[in-house]
């Protein structure tokens, strides 16, 4: 048999791949750093939404308890307004003042350890303002205080201003409920924004970490194959091993290799993820959740009893990226393992006759051209339909070319834009493709691995496989 031996020559080489220090190193140090990523990436949004999250967690938890002990007020707006049922359950006490005081009191807070805010309420042409003021210097007094006192007394003179026109209690609870729009062309569901900002990212991310691996470890094919031809150990592999055999145990040793290497990495990524949870965004909006479930069951009974809308609370949200996720299973994995091998064989093919179209190491770089510009070419029709958020024809050909749907198939079926007979397809194409670059392969690497001389071009080898 022409393969007979390429199990000694993909155990040669897994053995030595894996032994060396470039592989250690690199590994260790991009599973650091995919970890250190997945942590941040978790991590990162706790401390620029640090307000956003606080004021999120006093109301799940109900604590009114605010460093501004004292609200000053000065209403000039002509509108007559009560703040009792707004503040109620705080620590907040109210005193109604003139202008002419609030001005004092702003300049007296500027640099005292009173506990204070002074509000001012204004009306003209363009609405109600609230204008305000908090304490500085050794007061104590939170920023992030005033800005929920400021969003309290703002929504009570929405609430008060439309109850004195003589609007029913559930229609200012409609007028007050948020409205959120989304367009999509007729015969479209419509999608979300944090389904559209998921169907965005993921892609491009699985495109780049994957065509990383792939096209990488596919020039280490060819590098391997050049080596091997320019030191003559070709020579003396040919006494016992037939070409097609070198080849196919080479290739399918950096495959596993390259597999291994990138679970490896991802299980780094996982575990600093895995790590962030506790105090990370993930963590902290889980937490959230669960402890507003009983208060989101029933605003959402009373929003149903008054016939106004709930709006997007964190149960939507976590509902939406479920979802968006909805096809994460079993055959994800597989279908993104199979994608992985496949991509890699029809590259590894390619690179394989890159590296021995050469006789001299100096030749590589200019022989791996046309992989390159393939490679590239793959990735920017995996990548650049994602863009724009939306199916389209590139899309569609990039989920059924070989060069590009390694890079994209994963992603399309994780996404749900498209089931498993689509799936399907896409791999029977890229294993066709795979089986006709083999045989290509197998046809030519025999005429050319022995030539000696300047770089062999793809006309020139063909001519000789002939």
């Amino acid at each position: 048999m022409k393969i007979k031996g390429w199990k000694e020559v993909f155990r040669f080489t897994f053995t030595q791949q894996v032994k060396t220090k470039s592989f250690i190193v690199s590994t260790i140090v991009i599973a650091l750093i995919m970890a250190l990523m997945a942590f941040l990436a978790d991590f990162l949004p706790v401390i620029f939404l640090e307000d956003e999250l606080s004021k999120a967690e006093r109301t799940v938890a109900g604590e009114d308890v605010f460093t501004i002990e004292t609200l000053y007020i000065n209403n000039e707006s002509g509108h007559d307004f009560d703040f009792t049922a707004a503040l109620s359950g705080t620590n907040v006490t109210v005193n109604f003042i003139s202008a002419s005081e609030a001005d004092a009191k702003i300049a007296a807070i500027a640099d005292t350890t009173e506990k204070a805010m002074v509000s001012k309420i204004i009306l003209d042409e363009s609405g109600f303002s609230v204008d305000s003021r908090y304490a500085g210097g050794e007061s104590g007094v939170q920023k992030l205080d005033g800005e929920v006192l400021n969003s309290k007394l703002a929504d009570s003179i929405r609430i008060q201003y439309l109850a004195s026109l003589g609007v029913p209690e559930d229609q200012i609870a409609l007028a007050m409920s948020p409205v959120y729009s989304s367009i999509s062309s007729a015969g479209e569901e419509p999608m979300s924004m944090i389904k559209q900002i998921v169907n965005t990212v993921v892609p491009m991310i699985s495109a780049i970490v994957l065509f990383i691996f792939i096209f990488s470890y596919s020039q280490l094919v060819a590098q391997a194959v050049a080596i091997e031809k320019s030191s003559r150990i070709i020579e003396y592999l040919l006494t016992s091993i037939k070409p097609l055999a070198i080849i196919l145990g080479k290739v399918l040793a950096m495959c596993c290799v390259s597999l291994m290497q990138f679970v490896l990495i991802g299980f780094g990524g996982a575990l600093g993820f895995l790590v962030s949870i506790p105090f990370g965004i993930v963590g902290k909006v889980g937490t959230m959740v669960q402890a507003a479930a009983p208060m989101m069951t029933e605003a959402a009974g009373a929003a149903a009893a008054s016939g106004a809308g709930a709006g997007m609370d964190a149960a939507v949200v976590i509902g939406e990226i479920g979802d968006a996720f909805s096809n994460v299973d079993a055959g994800l994995f597989i279908i993104m393992i199979v994608t992985f091998i496949l991509g890699f064989l029809f590259y590894a093919g390619i690179a394989g006759l890159a590296g021995a179209s050469v006789s001299k190491m100096e030749d590589l770089s200019s022989a791996i051209q046309p992989l390159s510009l393939i490679g590239v070419l793959g990735f920017y029709l995996a990548y650049f339909p994602q863009i724009s958020g939306e199916q389209n024809t590139m899309s569609v050909v990039a989920r059924y070319m070989p060069i590009s749907s390694p890079f994209i198939l994963s992603s399309d079926y994780m996404l749900g834009n498209i089931g498993i007979a689509e799936a399907l397809v896409s791999i029977a194409v890229l294993a066709a493709a795979d089986i006709a670059v083999m045989m290509l392969v197998a046809k030519v690497y025999e005429s050319v691995i022995l030539h000696t001389g300047n770089r062999l071009k793809l006309g020139d080898m063909l001519k000789m496989s002939k």
